[in-house]
């Protein structure tokens, strides 16, 4: 087992333990690596190599193996994007131990020089002090079943807020087509808007023109919810619709096109969603006992876990960035400050959806926010703390393994000894 494996914690440095250190600024496509003795001299130069196989090799040669390989080099890089990802995982299988370091600790090392000056040799040189000086905190890299989740959760966001973006194209192009149309419906994509949409548009006197067939489809996408009498008003408001009556063929293939979009993206987020459940069985997750869906879930889980690197409900909570930045000069503080935003914007979303689905369920969560929102707070900033008390409560529930309850556990204490 390598030196810095038993440290890598949130709340601990990684310390070089003697090693010599080396600091990779990451680059697109160049990276910069400059080292410093166990003593913390400069070796060497800071050299500069490419981002492939060959890239690497060069900086194995010219920098690592001369500093003592594998054993006696300690490499730390920036979580800059996805671009450490192919560096870190080739350093590692090489024998190296790589650490990642987020950004807003080197940034604090950055400002510290007297020139405004910044470069890569500058940056890399800049990581390496950081690391010497034991003031690195390694960020976690997850194991490959907590990759996987992680990337199929953070793959259905990005989906669900593509899918939103595709609707209001849609709505909008509805709204030139036949504006009228959404005083019909309370969703203009609901089953019957769709079959409308596919099987004949919604250029207005197509619809009067096909009245028999739009009857025939809206009762049946229905499910005879739809009367005759309501779709004989749809009809009667295409005929006297204001709709552009410019380049609806065009109009009509734009919708039909961004129809299939979204469905075949909700296909995806279906297959996920049954991914995810069948995960949460083999957790057998005692977040289940919460009554939320399985990707807020499942997002949860692939963005806390290990939750062992949090020792304290409040460490949980600001590392979803839902804790207050304090804001204080002198004697004055400032009561009502932002939310931090700093750690995963992907929890804090689960965290604040979660908020959103159970505090009008969940007594103690609805009585929190009625007491906020007496003290002036906005609904947003009241399910802002809502979300808060659930980080605090998601932490409990995975740290102790048990499931939600109404009235908490009683700690145990500890008998008093004599």
């Amino acid at each position: 087992m390598s030196n810095t494996q038993e440290p890598l914690r949130k709340d601990r440095p990684v310390l070089p333990n003697g090693r010599a250190v080396v600091g990779i600024d990451i680059g697109l496509n160049r990276h910069a690596a400059a080292g410093l003795t166990r003593y913390g001299q400069p070796f060497g130069r800071t050299i500069s190599f490419s981002n492939d196989r060959s890239g690497i090799e060069r900086f194995e040669e010219r920098l690592l193996k001369p500093m003592g390989g594998p054993t006696r080099v300690l490499i730390g890089m920036e979580a800059t994007g996805h671009y450490w990802m192919p560096v870190f995982f080739q350093l590692r299988t090489r024998g190296y131990d790589p650490i990642v370091i987020n950004p807003i600790q080197t940034r604090g090392q950055f400002r510290t020089r007297i020139r405004k000056t910044t470069t890569d040799k500058l940056d890399a040189r800049s990581i390496a002090d950081l690391i010497h000086n034991g003031k690195a905190l390694a960020a976690r890299i997850p194991d490959e079943d907590t990759l996987r989740l992680r990337l199929q959760t953070r793959q259905r966001c990005r989906l669900s807020h593509l899918a939103s973006d595709l609707s209001r194209l849609a709505y909008s192009l509805i709204d030139r087509l036949f504006p009228e149309f959404h005083d019909h419906f309370n969703s203009p994509l609901n089953a019957t808007g769709r079959a409308l949409i596919r099987q004949i548009g919604l250029a207005p006197q197509t619809l009067v023109d096909q009245g028999t067939e739009v009857h025939s489809i809206a009762r049946r996408a229905s499910r005879s919810r739809l009367t005759p009498a309501n779709i004989e008003i749809l009809i009667q408001k295409a005929r006297a619709s204001i709709g552009i009556r410019q380049a609806e063929d065009v109009l009509v293939a734009q919708l039909r096109s961004t129809l299939e979009l979204i469905e075949n993206i909700e296909r995806q987020i279906a297959h996920l969603d049954a991914l995810f459940k069948d995960r949460l069985d083999e957790l057998d997750s005692p977040l289940r006992s919460l009554g939320l869906g399985p990707a807020i879930l499942a997002t949860i889980h692939a963005e806390s876990d290990p939750i062992s690197d949090f020792k304290h409900p409040w460490q949980y909570a600001a590392y979803a960035g839902l804790d207050p930045s304090l804001r204080q000069s002198g004697k004055i503080t400032n009561p009502r400050t932002p939310i931090s935003k700093r750690g995963s914007p992907y929890l804090r979303q689960a965290l604040y959806l979660a908020a959103v689905a159970l505090y009008r369920h969940v007594r103690p969560l609805q009585r929190l926010y009625q007491k906020k929102r007496k003290q002036n707070h906005p609904h947003t900033d009241a399910i802002i703390i809502v979300a808060h008390k659930i980080a605090r409560i998601v932490w409990s529930l995975l740290t102790h393994n048990r499931p939600f309850r109404i009235t908490p556990p009683k700690p145990k204490h500890k008998p008093k000894t004599r």
